[in-house]
Protein backbone atom coordinates (compact mmCIF):
# COMPACT_ATOMS: atom_id res chain seq x y z
CA UNK A 1 0.00 0.00 0.00
CA UNK A 2 1.33 3.20 -1.23
CA UNK A 3 0.50 7.16 0.77
CA UNK A 4 -0.20 5.51 3.89
CA UNK A 5 -0.55 8.70 5.29
CA UNK A 6 -2.67 10.68 3.19
CA UNK A 7 -5.29 7.09 3.09
CA UNK A 8 -5.51 7.82 7.14
CA UNK A 9 -6.82 11.57 6.29
CA UNK A 10 -9.26 10.14 4.03
CA UNK A 11 -10.27 7.41 6.24
CA UNK A 12 -10.87 10.27 9.14
CA UNK A 13 -12.11 12.54 6.83
CA UNK A 14 -15.00 9.82 5.36
CA UNK A 15 -16.51 9.36 8.74
CA UNK A 16 -16.25 13.30 9.13
CA UNK A 17 -17.94 13.64 5.80
CA UNK A 18 -20.80 10.72 7.10
CA UNK A 19 -21.56 12.54 10.00
CA UNK A 20 -21.83 15.54 8.44
CA UNK A 21 -24.23 14.24 5.33
CA UNK A 22 -26.25 12.69 8.29
CA UNK A 23 -26.74 16.36 10.19
CA UNK A 24 -29.63 17.59 7.79
CA UNK A 25 -31.78 14.56 8.67
CA UNK A 26 -30.90 14.01 12.66
CA UNK A 27 -31.29 17.68 13.60
CA UNK A 28 -34.95 18.25 11.80
CA UNK A 29 -36.64 18.22 15.02
CA UNK A 30 -34.42 20.96 16.25
CA UNK A 31 -35.19 22.94 13.18
CA UNK A 32 -39.01 22.76 13.62
CA UNK A 33 -39.55 22.52 17.36
CA UNK A 34 -36.65 24.96 18.34
CA UNK A 35 -35.93 27.36 15.77
CA UNK A 36 -39.54 27.07 14.25
CA UNK A 37 -39.38 26.80 10.90
CA UNK A 38 -41.85 24.39 8.87
CA UNK A 39 -41.36 21.44 7.20
CA UNK A 40 -41.98 23.32 3.99
CA UNK A 41 -38.72 25.25 4.89
CA UNK A 42 -37.21 21.98 5.52
CA UNK A 43 -37.69 20.93 1.71
CA UNK A 44 -36.26 24.09 0.59
CA UNK A 45 -33.37 22.94 2.62
CA UNK A 46 -33.11 19.50 1.18
CA UNK A 47 -33.66 21.05 -2.45
CA UNK A 48 -30.65 23.19 -1.47
CA UNK A 49 -28.53 20.76 -0.52
CA UNK A 50 -29.33 18.83 -3.84
CA UNK A 51 -28.76 22.30 -6.01
CA UNK A 52 -25.46 22.11 -3.92
CA UNK A 53 -24.33 18.91 -4.82
CA UNK A 54 -24.96 19.58 -8.41
CA UNK A 55 -22.94 23.36 -8.33
CA UNK A 56 -19.89 22.36 -6.67
CA UNK A 57 -19.34 19.02 -8.37
CA UNK A 58 -19.35 21.05 -11.80
CA UNK A 59 -17.25 24.10 -10.76
CA UNK A 60 -15.24 21.86 -8.56
CA UNK A 61 -14.28 19.46 -11.01
CA UNK A 62 -12.51 22.04 -12.94
CA UNK A 63 -10.96 23.68 -10.13
CA UNK A 64 -9.45 19.84 -9.30
CA UNK A 65 -8.01 19.84 -13.23
CA UNK A 66 -6.56 23.70 -12.90
CA UNK A 67 -4.74 24.08 -9.54
CA UNK A 68 -4.14 19.84 -9.17
CA UNK A 69 -5.94 17.47 -6.43
CA UNK A 70 -3.88 18.29 -3.35
CA UNK A 71 -4.13 21.81 -3.38
CA UNK A 72 -8.16 21.37 -4.42
CA UNK A 73 -8.83 18.60 -1.82
CA UNK A 74 -7.00 20.71 0.98
CA UNK A 75 -8.71 24.21 -0.47
CA UNK A 76 -12.18 21.68 -0.31
CA UNK A 77 -11.47 20.69 3.35
CA UNK A 78 -11.24 24.30 4.26
CA UNK A 79 -14.19 25.04 2.65
CA UNK A 80 -16.29 22.16 4.18
CA UNK A 81 -14.80 23.85 7.74
CA UNK A 82 -16.25 27.35 7.03
CA UNK A 83 -19.89 26.02 6.40
CA UNK A 84 -19.87 23.89 9.47
CA UNK A 85 -19.08 27.01 10.68
CA UNK A 86 -21.95 28.84 9.07
CA UNK A 87 -24.54 26.44 10.20
CA UNK A 88 -23.68 27.35 14.00
CA UNK A 89 -25.93 30.34 12.41
CA UNK A 90 -28.68 28.17 11.53
CA UNK A 91 -31.40 29.81 13.57
CA UNK A 92 -31.39 32.13 10.92
CA UNK A 93 -33.17 30.49 7.77
CA UNK A 94 -31.06 32.38 5.04
CA UNK A 95 -27.66 30.72 7.26
CA UNK A 96 -29.07 27.18 7.27
CA UNK A 97 -30.21 27.30 3.79
CA UNK A 98 -26.55 28.59 2.59
CA UNK A 99 -24.99 26.21 5.28
CA UNK A 100 -26.66 22.91 4.18
CA UNK A 101 -26.30 24.09 0.63
CA UNK A 102 -22.42 24.46 1.37
CA UNK A 103 -21.72 21.24 3.34
CA UNK A 104 -23.74 18.91 1.43
CA UNK A 105 -22.14 20.02 -2.04
CA UNK A 106 -18.73 20.16 -0.90
CA UNK A 107 -19.37 16.60 0.50
CA UNK A 108 -20.04 15.28 -2.48
CA UNK A 109 -17.28 17.11 -4.08
CA UNK A 110 -14.82 15.31 -1.49
CA UNK A 111 -16.20 12.02 -1.88
CA UNK A 112 -15.30 11.87 -5.71
CA UNK A 113 -11.78 13.68 -5.25
CA UNK A 114 -10.71 10.83 -3.09
CA UNK A 115 -12.79 8.46 -5.74
CA UNK A 116 -9.99 10.07 -8.22
CA UNK A 117 -7.14 9.99 -6.24
CA UNK A 118 -7.53 6.36 -4.88
CA UNK A 119 -5.44 5.47 -7.80
CA UNK A 120 -2.57 6.44 -5.38
CA UNK A 121 -2.99 4.46 -2.40
CA UNK A 122 -2.41 0.66 -4.27
CA UNK A 123 -1.40 -0.74 -7.90
CA UNK A 124 -3.47 -3.59 -7.17
CA UNK A 125 -6.04 -2.44 -4.37
CA UNK A 126 -7.06 0.65 -4.96
CA UNK A 127 -10.84 -0.34 -5.54
CA UNK A 128 -10.61 -2.76 -2.34
CA UNK A 129 -9.18 0.19 -0.26
CA UNK A 130 -11.74 2.89 -1.95
CA UNK A 131 -14.94 1.02 -1.31
CA UNK A 132 -13.41 0.37 2.58
CA UNK A 133 -13.66 4.17 3.13
CA UNK A 134 -16.98 4.40 1.64
CA UNK A 135 -17.31 1.71 4.44
CA UNK A 136 -15.95 3.84 7.25
CA UNK A 137 -18.72 6.79 5.70
CA UNK A 138 -21.40 4.59 6.43
CA UNK A 139 -19.89 4.54 10.08
CA UNK A 140 -20.08 7.99 10.89
CA UNK A 141 -23.58 8.40 9.13
CA UNK A 142 -25.08 5.06 11.05
CA UNK A 143 -22.95 6.18 14.18
CA UNK A 144 -23.73 9.71 14.15
CA UNK A 145 -27.68 8.61 13.98
CA UNK A 146 -27.42 6.09 16.36
CA UNK A 147 -25.90 8.53 19.21
CA UNK A 148 -27.06 12.10 18.15
CA UNK A 149 -30.68 11.58 17.74
CA UNK A 150 -31.94 11.44 21.39
CA UNK A 151 -30.11 14.58 21.19
CA UNK A 152 -32.23 16.29 18.25
CA UNK A 153 -33.60 18.97 19.62
CA UNK A 154 -30.35 19.84 21.66
CA UNK A 155 -29.01 23.39 20.73
CA UNK A 156 -25.58 22.91 22.59
CA UNK A 157 -25.19 19.38 20.61
CA UNK A 158 -25.60 20.89 17.52
CA UNK A 159 -23.57 23.73 18.09
CA UNK A 160 -20.94 21.56 19.63
CA UNK A 161 -20.60 18.96 16.95
CA UNK A 162 -20.36 21.66 14.40
CA UNK A 163 -17.56 23.12 16.17
CA UNK A 164 -15.92 19.43 16.92
CA UNK A 165 -16.17 18.63 12.92
CA UNK A 166 -14.77 22.52 12.15
CA UNK A 167 -11.40 21.85 14.46
CA UNK A 168 -10.77 18.38 12.98
CA UNK A 169 -11.40 19.74 9.37
CA UNK A 170 -8.47 22.11 9.36
CA UNK A 171 -5.19 19.97 10.67
CA UNK A 172 -6.84 17.35 7.99
CA UNK A 173 -6.24 20.24 5.25
CA UNK A 174 -2.60 21.45 6.72
CA UNK A 175 -1.82 17.46 6.39
CA UNK A 176 -2.77 17.03 2.96
CA UNK A 177 -0.89 20.12 2.06
CA UNK A 178 2.12 18.76 3.97
CA UNK A 179 2.14 15.71 1.59
CA UNK A 180 3.81 14.89 -1.84
CA UNK A 181 1.37 15.76 -4.74
CA UNK A 182 -0.75 12.93 -5.00
CA UNK A 183 -0.64 13.08 -8.77
CA UNK A 184 3.10 12.60 -8.76
CA UNK A 185 5.07 9.31 -9.47
CA UNK A 186 4.03 6.16 -10.69
CA UNK A 187 0.40 7.05 -9.38
CA UNK A 188 0.35 9.70 -12.03
CA UNK A 189 1.82 7.47 -14.90
CA UNK A 190 -1.05 4.87 -14.02
CA UNK A 191 -3.30 6.63 -14.46
CA UNK A 192 -2.39 8.49 -17.53
CA UNK A 193 -1.64 5.46 -19.28
CA UNK A 194 -5.21 3.89 -18.22
CA UNK A 195 -6.99 6.93 -19.62
CA UNK A 196 -7.80 7.72 -23.01
CA UNK A 197 -6.39 10.17 -25.50
CA UNK A 198 -9.43 12.10 -25.68
CA UNK A 199 -12.19 11.90 -23.73
CA UNK A 200 -14.75 9.10 -25.04
CA UNK A 201 -18.02 11.44 -24.56
CA UNK A 202 -20.55 8.09 -25.69
CA UNK A 203 -19.13 5.80 -22.42
CA UNK A 204 -18.93 8.56 -20.25
CA UNK A 205 -22.16 9.31 -21.20
CA UNK A 206 -23.27 5.63 -20.86
CA UNK A 207 -21.95 5.42 -17.15
CA UNK A 208 -23.28 8.49 -16.02
CA UNK A 209 -26.66 7.18 -17.23
CA UNK A 210 -26.19 3.90 -16.03
CA UNK A 211 -25.30 5.29 -12.49
CA UNK A 212 -27.76 7.70 -12.48
CA UNK A 213 -30.70 4.75 -12.82
CA UNK A 214 -28.87 3.17 -9.61
CA UNK A 215 -29.01 6.07 -8.08
CA UNK A 216 -32.77 6.30 -8.67
CA UNK A 217 -33.06 2.90 -7.39
CA UNK A 218 -30.92 3.00 -4.14
CA UNK A 219 -32.47 6.26 -3.27
CA UNK A 220 -35.93 5.34 -3.93
CA UNK A 221 -35.98 2.04 -1.44
CA UNK A 222 -34.31 4.39 0.98
CA UNK A 223 -36.78 7.28 1.05
CA UNK A 224 -40.06 5.10 0.12
CA UNK A 225 -39.93 1.54 1.48
CA UNK A 226 -41.19 2.61 4.95
CA UNK A 227 -44.34 4.31 3.32
CA UNK A 228 -44.37 0.87 0.78
CA UNK A 229 -43.91 -1.50 3.69
CA UNK A 230 -46.80 0.66 6.35
CA UNK A 231 -49.22 1.89 3.15
CA UNK A 232 -48.92 -0.77 0.90
CA UNK A 233 -48.06 -4.11 2.77
CA UNK A 234 -50.07 -2.99 5.97
CA UNK A 235 -47.03 -3.94 8.36
CA UNK A 236 -45.92 -1.65 11.11
CA UNK A 237 -43.47 0.87 11.05
CA UNK A 238 -41.24 -0.60 12.95
CA UNK A 239 -41.08 -4.10 10.84
CA UNK A 240 -40.48 -1.35 7.91
CA UNK A 241 -37.85 0.15 9.83
CA UNK A 242 -36.12 -2.76 10.49
CA UNK A 243 -35.91 -3.89 6.12
CA UNK A 244 -34.32 -0.71 5.70
CA UNK A 245 -32.04 -0.91 8.43
CA UNK A 246 -31.10 -4.38 7.21
CA UNK A 247 -30.15 -2.69 3.53
CA UNK A 248 -28.39 0.03 4.89
CA UNK A 249 -26.57 -3.00 6.71
CA UNK A 250 -25.99 -4.56 3.63
CA UNK A 251 -24.64 -1.79 1.53
CA UNK A 252 -22.20 -1.42 4.74
CA UNK A 253 -21.36 -4.79 5.33
CA UNK A 254 -20.84 -5.55 1.46
CA UNK A 255 -18.63 -2.50 0.74
CA UNK A 256 -16.01 -4.18 3.53
CA UNK A 257 -16.16 -8.05 2.27
CA UNK A 258 -17.22 -7.62 -1.91
CA UNK A 259 -14.82 -4.56 -1.88
CA UNK A 260 -12.16 -7.21 -1.98
CA UNK A 261 -13.21 -9.13 -4.84
CA UNK A 262 -13.48 -6.32 -7.32
CA UNK A 263 -9.99 -5.28 -8.28
CA UNK A 264 -9.50 -9.32 -8.97
CA UNK A 265 -13.07 -9.86 -11.10
CA UNK A 266 -12.58 -6.68 -12.79
CA UNK A 267 -14.71 -3.57 -11.69
CA UNK A 268 -17.18 -3.66 -14.48
CA UNK A 269 -17.87 -7.52 -14.27
CA UNK A 270 -18.17 -7.19 -11.15
CA UNK A 271 -20.63 -4.42 -11.22
CA UNK A 272 -22.37 -6.51 -13.94
CA UNK A 273 -22.53 -9.63 -11.58
CA UNK A 274 -23.85 -7.15 -9.05
CA UNK A 275 -26.62 -5.12 -10.73
CA UNK A 276 -27.92 -8.29 -11.77
CA UNK A 277 -28.20 -10.09 -8.20
CA UNK A 278 -29.81 -7.13 -6.62
CA UNK A 279 -32.80 -6.83 -9.31
CA UNK A 280 -33.35 -10.62 -8.90
CA UNK A 281 -33.73 -10.51 -5.54
CA UNK A 282 -35.41 -6.93 -5.49
CA UNK A 283 -37.66 -8.60 -7.86
CA UNK A 284 -38.30 -11.37 -5.57
CA UNK A 285 -38.48 -9.15 -2.12
CA UNK A 286 -41.65 -6.90 -3.68
CA UNK A 287 -43.14 -9.98 -5.40
CA UNK A 288 -43.17 -12.10 -1.91
CA UNK A 289 -43.75 -9.23 0.14
CA UNK A 290 -40.59 -10.23 2.36
CA UNK A 291 -38.37 -7.08 2.79
CA UNK A 292 -35.72 -8.42 5.24
CA UNK A 293 -33.82 -9.74 1.40
CA UNK A 294 -33.48 -5.98 0.95
CA UNK A 295 -30.30 -7.22 3.23
CA UNK A 296 -29.08 -9.03 0.15
CA UNK A 297 -29.68 -6.26 -2.01
CA UNK A 298 -28.01 -3.57 -0.37
CA UNK A 299 -25.22 -6.19 0.12
CA UNK A 300 -25.38 -6.94 -3.41
CA UNK A 301 -25.44 -2.80 -4.51
CA UNK A 302 -22.54 -1.90 -2.11
CA UNK A 303 -20.15 -1.46 -4.21
CA UNK A 304 -21.85 -0.17 -7.09
CA UNK A 305 -21.64 3.66 -6.64
CA UNK A 306 -17.57 4.37 -5.81
CA UNK A 307 -16.68 1.53 -8.30
CA UNK A 308 -18.78 3.05 -11.03
CA UNK A 309 -17.88 6.43 -10.58
CA UNK A 310 -14.39 5.02 -10.53
CA UNK A 311 -14.48 4.09 -14.32
CA UNK A 312 -15.19 7.61 -15.45
CA UNK A 313 -11.36 8.10 -14.94
CA UNK A 314 -10.87 5.00 -17.80
CA UNK A 315 -12.02 7.15 -20.83
CA UNK A 316 -10.55 10.37 -20.16
CA UNK A 317 -7.30 11.77 -20.01
CA UNK A 318 -5.53 11.98 -16.72
CA UNK A 319 -5.74 16.38 -17.19
CA UNK A 320 -9.73 15.84 -17.93
CA UNK A 321 -10.47 13.21 -15.31
CA UNK A 322 -11.16 15.19 -12.75
CA UNK A 323 -13.92 17.31 -14.87
CA UNK A 324 -15.23 14.08 -16.65
CA UNK A 325 -16.18 11.72 -12.97
CA UNK A 326 -17.62 15.29 -11.67
CA UNK A 327 -19.75 16.17 -14.58
CA UNK A 328 -20.56 12.58 -14.98
CA UNK A 329 -21.49 12.22 -11.54
CA UNK A 330 -23.90 15.59 -11.81
CA UNK A 331 -25.78 14.12 -14.73
CA UNK A 332 -26.17 11.41 -12.70
CA UNK A 333 -27.53 13.10 -9.65
CA UNK A 334 -29.90 15.34 -12.37
CA UNK A 335 -31.39 12.29 -13.55
CA UNK A 336 -32.28 11.16 -9.76
CA UNK A 337 -34.06 14.37 -8.87
CA UNK A 338 -36.19 14.48 -11.64
CA UNK A 339 -37.30 11.22 -11.50
CA UNK A 340 -37.71 11.78 -7.44
CA UNK A 341 -39.85 14.78 -8.17
CA UNK A 342 -42.00 12.35 -10.73
CA UNK A 343 -42.02 9.51 -8.84
CA UNK A 344 -43.77 10.90 -5.93
CA UNK A 345 -46.59 11.82 -8.18
CA UNK A 346 -46.67 8.52 -9.65
CA UNK A 347 -47.38 6.73 -6.27
CA UNK A 348 -50.32 9.47 -6.08
CA UNK A 349 -52.03 8.20 -9.33
CA UNK A 350 -50.80 4.58 -9.62
CA UNK A 351 -50.15 3.39 -5.78
CA UNK A 352 -47.23 1.82 -4.37
CA UNK A 353 -48.01 -2.03 -5.73
CA UNK A 354 -47.20 -0.39 -9.40
CA UNK A 355 -44.82 2.25 -8.61
CA UNK A 356 -42.53 0.31 -6.42
CA UNK A 357 -41.38 -2.18 -9.32
CA UNK A 358 -39.90 0.73 -11.06
CA UNK A 359 -37.04 0.54 -9.53
CA UNK A 360 -36.53 -2.84 -10.04
CA UNK A 361 -36.94 -2.18 -13.40
CA UNK A 362 -34.01 0.61 -13.02
CA UNK A 363 -31.55 -1.83 -11.58
CA UNK A 364 -32.61 -4.12 -14.64
CA UNK A 365 -31.93 -1.42 -17.46
CA UNK A 366 -28.36 -0.65 -15.14
CA UNK A 367 -27.29 -4.56 -15.51
CA UNK A 368 -28.20 -4.22 -18.68
CA UNK A 369 -26.41 -1.06 -19.73
CA UNK A 370 -23.18 -2.54 -17.83
CA UNK A 371 -22.49 -4.87 -20.46
CA UNK A 372 -21.93 -2.58 -23.12
CA UNK A 373 -19.63 -0.79 -20.64
CA UNK A 374 -17.22 -4.32 -20.05
CA UNK A 375 -14.32 -4.35 -22.05
CA UNK A 376 -14.92 -6.34 -25.92
CA UNK A 377 -13.76 -10.06 -24.88
CA UNK A 378 -14.61 -9.69 -21.20
CA UNK A 379 -18.41 -9.40 -22.04
CA UNK A 380 -20.98 -12.40 -20.79
CA UNK A 381 -22.14 -14.10 -23.81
Amino acid sequence: MRNKGLYAVCALLMVILGTSDALRGIFTPLFTSVYGFSMSQVGVIVSASYLGNLICLLFGGMLLDRIGRKRAMAMFIIALALSEVLLLFGSRYAMLVLGFFLSLGISTLLNTTINLISDSFSATKSLMLLNALFFLQGIGTSGSQLILSRYASSVPVWNGVLIGMAVLLVPLAIAVMRMKDTESGGAAEEASAAGSDRPESGMIALIAFTLGLYLIAEHGITNYIIMYGTEHLGISAASAGFALSLYSAGIMIGRLVLGQAVDRIGAERMLFVSLVVATVVSVLSFASAILPLLFIVGLAVSIVYPTTVSLVRKHAPHALGARATTIAVSAASILDVVFNAVFGKAIDSVGYGRAMPVLCVALGVSAVLMVFIIPRGRRPR
